[in-house]
């Protein structure tokens, strides 16, 4: 079964779905409508500077890449970290009620499961599965 996530560009907003990718993949590319350049990392869309990527000496491009996926672990550990927090004051019987931490615009990926159809099982086992020895296929596909 195939996971979808939708995704919203950060510098022009559009939206589009891409295949989930294996877990701490970093995918880096342009926005198809805007042509910016955004990094996709668990899920998420992050933007990048694209003067710094294309133009930047390697140590610009590094520092710049790690700076933005930090602040992007720095913000998800902190959420994590304020929701364990106000559950933690949640369950206490004489703390006071708590809000949890603001909701963050696009806070987890929306995952599409859809089930999979005795035609796709048909047409992967008897085209697809055939063709994943075939490398121009392969590559296609998964890279």
């Amino acid at each position: 079964m195939l996971s979808l996530i939708e995704v919203k560009c950060p510098h022009c907003g559009a939206h589009g779905q891409i295949m989930l990718p294996p877990v701490g993949t970093i995918i880096i590319g342009p926005c198809p409508e805007c042509q910016g350049l955004v990094v996709v990392f668990c899920g998420h869309v992050l933007p990048l500077t694209k003067e710094i990527m294309l133009q930047g000496a390697i140590s610009e491009k590094r520092e710049h890449l790690v700076s933005v996926l930090t602040q992007f672990i720095r913000d998800r550990v902190e959420l994590m970290i304020a929701e364990e927090s106000a559950t933690d004051d949640t369950m206490s019987e004489d703390a006071e009620p708590t809000q949890s931490a603001a909701p963050t615009e696009e806070k987890t990926p929306h995952v599409v499961h859809a089930p999979i159809s005795d035609e796709e099982i048909m047409s992967f086992s008897k085209v697809e599965l055939k063709l994943l020895d075939d490398s121009d296929y392969f590559k296609a596909i998964f890279n």
